[in-house]
């Protein structure tokens, strides 16, 4: 059974963090080249993409029947299967997962103008949000 409490945690999580991100006033390619900068909304970015694979884990691990992803990217396509969010969400979601993943792993490797980007493309898991609240109050 969906644990709608839990998802309701999880989505102030992704609103906080995008808030956050908000009030660091990064205008330009040229702020993140502050290491602090940099760092912080690497940070941001991280724990936003955590808190929505940890939804979608949420969907798929209590629906009866739902196979369990065997990555990351998985679990968005899986969602979008199920017709818990759009194929487009999906593949934004995938978009921004490789991203999560450089981070965890690499984070070096991104660019200024690849942190940039990205900084301004996190606003996609705001389109997956409202998707999930969408599904849940359907699912009344």
């Amino acid at each position: 059974m969906l644990d709608k409490e839990q998802i309701s945690i999880m989505i102030k999580d992704i609103e906080k963090y995008l808030f956050d991100l908000s009030e660091m006033r990064i205008s330009s390619k040229n702020d993140l080249s502050e290491k602090e900068k940099y760092y912080a909304v690497s940070m941001v970015i991280f724990s936003t993409m955590n808190r929505a694979i940890d939804i979608g884990n949420e969907f798929l691990s209590s629906a009866a029947g739902l196979s369990l992803p065997g990555t990351y990217k998985e679990t968005f396509e899986l969602l979008a299967k199920n017709k818990i969010i759009s194929q487009e969400t999906a593949a934004r979601m995938d978009k921004l997962v490789k991203y999560r993943n450089i981070i965890a792993h690499e984070y070096y490797t991104l660019s200024i103008d690849e942190m940039w980007k990205l900084k301004n493309n996190i606003r996609g898991v705001e389109t997956f949000v409202e998707e999930i609240k969408k599904y849940v109050m359907r699912s009344r």
